[in-house]
This record gives C-alpha cells, sequence and structure tokens, in this order.
C-alpha cells in the first residue's frame, strides 16, 4: 500500500495521525487500539519498506510482526491503548472503542526520543461512525485500514500488541488455546470454557456467547452450554477458595480490627474460625 490516500490529508497538519483497533469481536482479553504518526513520504517512493504494509486482515501472522518492526523503525510516534475486559463490560464496545483510541492518542510518544506528541490532525478507521472523543480534527474514513497507510500501520501495530499479550496468557492458561485464537469466539475456546469455566476479568461477560444474542433465537445447545459454564466457574471458584487463596486467620483478623470494635470483631472472628 502507498501513501497516495494519506497525501489527501497531508495539508492538515505537521503530524497526521492513523488510528486504528483490535480485538472488538473477541471474548477475552483487552481492546486494544494504535495511533501511528508516519513522516511524509514522496508519493509512491519505491524505496520506501512502509509501502509493504497493509490491511492487518490481509496479513499473515508471521508477516506482520516483520511489518510491526519496519514501521517501529519508521514511525515518527506510536501510542497504544488499551481497554480491559471488565471495563468494556461496564462501559459497552462502541464506548470502549472511543476509549481505547483517546488513550492510544494520549500514549502517543515519540520512536527515537520518547517524548509526547501530539497529532494535529488524525485519520480514524471508523466505517461505523466511531470517532475518538478528543479535540483534535479527525476523518472517519470506512475501510480505512484497506485505505490509508497510517491507519494500516496502526491496525498492524495494534493487532501484533494484543497478540503478544494473549500468547503471554495463554502460558498461564493453556486450555483456551489463546496462543492460535487470541481470544476468538471458536470452538477451541469453547472448549476450555466447557473444562474450566471463564476467568473474571479475562473473559467478556456481558456478549455473546456468555449472554443470549439479541440477534433473534438461538440453539438451545447454547442455552445449556451456558448453565454447564456457570456450573464449571462455580466449581473452579469453590475449589481455589478451599485451596487457601481466601481462608481467613483468626488471630491476624482481630489484631487488624479497631479495638473499640469488639462487637464486629467477635461476630467475624466467630464465622471465620467455623469449619
Amino acid at each position: 500500500m502507498d501513501n497516495s490516500f494519506d497525501c489527501m490529508y497531508y495539508g492538515k497538519g505537521r503530524y497526521i495521525g492513523g488510528l486504528d483497533e483490535v480485538g472488538v469481536v473477541d471474548i477475552a482479553g483487552p481492546l486494544v487500539a494504535a495511533c501511528v504518526v508516519l513522516p511524509k513520504f514522496e508519493l509512491q517512493r519505491p524505496d520506501v519498506k512502509l509501502f509493504e504494509v497493509d490491511d492487518s486482515k490481509k496479513v499473515p501472522e508471521n508477516f506482520r510482526k516483520q511489518l510491526a518492526e519496519i514501521i517501529w523503525q519508521n514511525a515518527l510516534a506510536i501510542g497504544i491503548g488499551e481497554v480491559q475486559p471488565a471495563e468494556l463490560d461496564a462501559i459497552g464496545k462502541a464506548s470502549a472503542i472511543r476509549l481505547a483510541m483517546a488513550r492510544a492518542v494520549v500514549a502517543c510518544r515519540t520512536t527515537i526520543k520518547n517524548r509526547p506528541l501530539r497529532p494535529d490532525f488524525l485519520m480514524v478507521d471508523a466505517g461505523k461512525g466511531v470517532i475518538a472523543p478528543l479535540a483534535i480534527p479527525q476523518k472517519g474514513i470506512a475501510e480505512g485500514g484497506t485505505k490509508s497507510l497510517c491507519i494500516a500501520a496502526a491496525g498492524i501495530i495494534a493487532k501484533v500488541y494484543r497478540d503478544d499479550i494473549m500468547i503471554k496468557l495463554h502460558q498461564s492458561y493453556p486450555y483456551y488455546k489463546w496462543n492460535s485464537n487470541k481470544g476468538y469466539p471458536c470452538e477451541d475456546h469453547f472448549l476450555g470454557l466447557d473444562k474450566r469455566g471463564v476467568i473474571p476479568g479475562l473473559h467478556r461477560l456481558k456478549d455473546w456467547p456468555f449472554k443470549k444474542s439479541s440477534r433473534g433465537s438461538e440453539a438451545i445447545e447454547w442455552q445449556i452450554r451456558r448453565r454447564k459454564w456457570r456450573a464449571v466457574t462455580e466449581r473452579e471458584l469453590s475449589m481455589e477458595i478451599a485451596g487457601g487463596a481466601w481462608t481467613l486467620n483468626p488471630q491476624s483478623l482481630e489484631d487488624s480490627m479497631p479495638s473499640n470494635d469488639s462487637t464486629l470483631k467477635t461476630h467475624l472472628i466467630g464465622s471465620a474460625s467455623m469449619p
């Protein structure tokens, strides 16, 4: 992809930032956005390696990592913003996308001297009208990752960053196969849920498959599967508590209570001492 589309916006300011997000449809892990500010190249210069960048959805995983290195080496500034699953459950996907984008822009720093850099204009991958909530002029571009070089670069950075998070989480939770599905709702992921239930704080619990889809009816098997996930999750959490993670020490509890709370102290210590 060359920078012919981006050139149309070069007159908007000195620093033009591209914004894109990944992880919207996943059911585990954070939603991640990236802001990338690229230098203004001459149109279609043949020696610019950045022109190998394309929409992250079209690029194989191994090649994405190579492109991410090229972007880090050539970009003027990069910022990354995350929204965690609990936040996403609380505010919804649309607001989470805006928040992740805003955090990415605020986090934008130069790649050489690691200094803050504020873009003068933003090009946003915003096919659904999602615009970053910032006092910076911006343009929402439908399918921006297939048109704009700086948006495509942001998509690559966000995707590689988020994939690394999910691969590291896989080391602690291998039964969900996050090293391959990256938190996407697929059968490998569902089989892990069948065995170990959900991980509070890592799974997103306000959307399908953890809740009934708002789009029409669903097969009875999903209702059965959700009940199974609830039962397995309760079992796993009970085992964790029984294993000592939440066990109260009556003496340490007594020592930590104010001396004038004798009634409450007696009640709590008595409860903690129960088998």
